[in-house]
Order: C-alpha cells, then structure tokens, then sequence
C-alpha cells in the first residue's frame, strides 16, 4: 500500500513538472512568436505588414522606414528575423509594451526617444572624453558628456546600450604610473671639451651588476642618446666630483610621479624679482623673472613595457649674471625617445652664454683721471656652460 502511495506521488510530482515545463514552453513561445516568411525584394514597409499579420503583433514603422529586402525566414524567433530584414539598411527596433516601432536611430528622427533607452555612465578611472575619442564612430554618435567629466550619457537602441557599456568596462580601467626621475646639471664647456667623452662613458661586464649576464653601455657625444641601466649612482657620483672641482653644477634631483599619457611639468630653477626704472621714467616697477629649466615630460607606455617619453626642457637664464636684468636668454627644445624600463635618456646641446661688464668704483675718486684705477675695478667676461639633462622613466 505504502509504495502505491509513493508511486502515485511520484507520477503526480512528473505531471505537476510537465505542466510547468510546457506552461514555460508556450510562455516563451507567447513572448516571441516565430516567423515563417519568404521574401524577395519586396518592399521594407510591406515585409513588416507581413510579419505583424503572420505574428499578431504590431510593429509600427516609422517615416524613416525604406528599401526592400530579400530573406528567407523559416521558424526564427521574431526579434531575430527583425534584426535580419533591418539592419542593412541601418534600422533599428525597440520592443513598447506589447508592440514594435522599428525606425532610423538617429537625433534628428521625431522617434528618436522611442526607439533608444538611456542610463547613464559613472567612469572610475578616465575622462568622458577619453571615452568618446576611443569609441567608434557608429557608436559615439550614442555617448555624450562634459569632456573633461566623468560621466556619461548614453541613449542607443538596445543592442548598441550593451555594446557601448562593455567598451566602456574594457576602456575605464586603472591607468598605470611612471615615476620620472630628473637630473639637470650644468657643466663648464671647457671642462666637457677636456675631459672628451670619457667622463660619460659607463660599462659594466660579467659579475659587477645586478644579474650576471647583464651588460650595458653609454657614451655622450652631445645628442639625445639611450643610457643602460642601472648606472644612476654612478652618474651622480661622477658629476659631484665635477661639483667639487667647480666644473659641473647640479640644480636638483627631483622625482615626480605621471600617470600614462599624461604630462608633468618640473620648474628647476629662480624667481627674481627685478625693480625696473626707465630712463624716462620717475618711478620704478616690480618684474618677476623666472629663469632656470622647464622641463615637460609625457610618458607614453608601451604593450612591451617600452616607455615612449616625450621630452620637451626649455632653459632660460640671464645674459649678465654679475648685473641680472630683463635681458633673458631662452634655448628650448622637443624630441621623442623610445627607452626601456629604468633606462635613461640625456638631453645635451643646450649652451648658456654668460657675458658681463660690471665697475665697482669709490664715489668721486674713481672718476678722477690718472689715480681712478686705485678706486674702482671693472670686472669683464664670459664664459660657456653645457646643461645636461638626464630623463629616467620607471613603471610602477
């Protein structure tokens, strides 16, 4: 008796599960009829007469709706026979409550509103702009947003929504950083043309660096050139003992963080601030005068963890040093070098002329002839220095 019972169970719980299967069969047969429908070049606006009427649900055309098709549709589900008969020509559909208005997805279509759906986009990690530029064009006519802003407006049909928000999850990812490491340094031109190249020559053999198959070497001869790495220290080694014996100066060391693609500014160097009178002139005025180096740097990652760095230094300094006034001389220049992690680029070529003629004199007796060279000195000269300018790129 009892497994008659179980039995009977059992055969109820297999009806009660072809019921629902077959319920959730015909829903979705409900939901989305097929279509069985030859057609050849036959009238857009007519196939989609055709289709409402085979279906039983209405699809409205809009005035954007032309051209003819040709297909043959046999058991295909009626969004995809849509999709189908209506793309070549551009048009898109969008499903209203229980009908279908199929048009031109277009801004300046009247049923624009109805044929798109909007959300709207929060960026994490990169600009709305930055997102346009790196959409396609079929696409980012769909995407608008404050150029600098991080957020996005997105109105497309249906398919085109989801195509555009996985770009976007594949664009709007963390942007990696490089730190920039700057050396500027000043080194008389006498003192460069004695030493030769010497002094920036750098090897390293088997055994004296980081792994022992590593080798490198550099050698300046006043371009832009690729140093190896590892060889900061001794860099900055060499370059104090050109300090210490007053041929070389170095200005500063900084480090700066930059995200890819973006540009950092490093400012090395003085603010003077000048009184100025006119000859004409009773009353004086205030200038401020920078003068040192501006560098800016724009690091480019590369798949292969090369460093594309876009290097552009401008050096500006007084004509008279002695006597500093708005006489102020500018050498600038750009270039574009490919370096490998951690190695270094030099920038050279860049001259500071400095002539100056100052007397120093006691009032009255140095104006007086014969005995005024007992009371005042005239200081004259000039002098040449080569600015060097060392760029290293590291990723983090």
């Amino acid at each position: 008796m009892g497994k008659c019972r179980r039995q009977l169970a059992l055969c109820l719980w297999a009806l009660v599960l072809i019921f629902l299967v077959g319920g959730v069969g015909f829903a979705q047969e409900e939901d989305e009829p097929l279509v069985n429908i030859m057609l050849f070049e036959t009238d857009l606006r007519e196939s989609l007469s055709e289709i409402s009427l085979q279906t039983g649900v209405t699809i409205i055309a809009d005035q954007t709706v032309s051209g003819q098709v040709t297909a043959d549709l046999q058991d295909v589900p009626l969004e995809k026979a849509l999709r189908m008969i209506l793309f070549t020509g551009g048009l898109s559909f969008r499903k209203v409550d229980d009908y279908y208005i199929v048009g031109l997805p277009d801004p300046r279509n009247t049923t624009f509103s109805a044929l798109v759906e909007t959300e709207i986009v929060r960026l994490n990690n990169i600009t709305a702009q930055e997102v346009i530029d790196q959409l396609p064009t079929f696409l980012s006519t769909y995407v608008r947003g404050t150029p600098g802003g991080n957020i996005l407006t997105i109105s497309a049909p249906p398919l085109e929504l989801e195509r555009i928000k996985n770009l976007i999850r594949q664009i709007d990812t963390p942007r990696r950083t490089v730190e920039i490491k700057v050396l500027v340094t000043e080194v008389s031109s006498s003192a460069l043309k004695e030493l030769g190249n010497s002094w920036l020559e750098f090897t390293a053999v088997k055994g004296q660096s980081v792994s022992d198959d590593w080798k490198g070497s550099i050698g300046f001869d006043g371009s832009v050139l690729e140093l190896g790495t590892d060889i900061w220290g001794e860099l900055l080694t060499r370059l104090r003992m050109l300090e210490q014996n007053q041929e070389a100066e170095i200005h500063a060391d900084p480090r700066v963080l930059v995200a890819d693609r973006e540009t950092a500014e490093l400012f090395i160097g003085d603010l003077q601030i000048l009184p100025i009178r006119a000859d004409d002139e009773e009353t004086s005025r205030i200038e401020r005068v920078e003068v040192g180096v501006i560098l800016k740097v724009t690091p480019t990652i590369l798949p292969d963890d090369h460093i594309l760095l876009n290097l552009a230094p401008e050096v500006s300094h007084f004509v008279s040093e002695a006597r500093p006034d708005l006489v102020v001389k500018r050498n600038s220049v750009s270039t574009t070098v490919r370096l490998a992690n951690g190695q270094t680029a030099v920038l050279a070529g860049m001259t500071m002329q400095d002539f100056y003629n100052l007397s120093r004199k006691v009032p009255i007796l140095g104006d007086i002839p014969i005995i005024r060279w007992l009371f005042r000195n005239d200081i004259k000269g000039e002098g040449d220095r080569e600015v060097l300018v060392f760029v290293t790129p590291g990723i983090q």
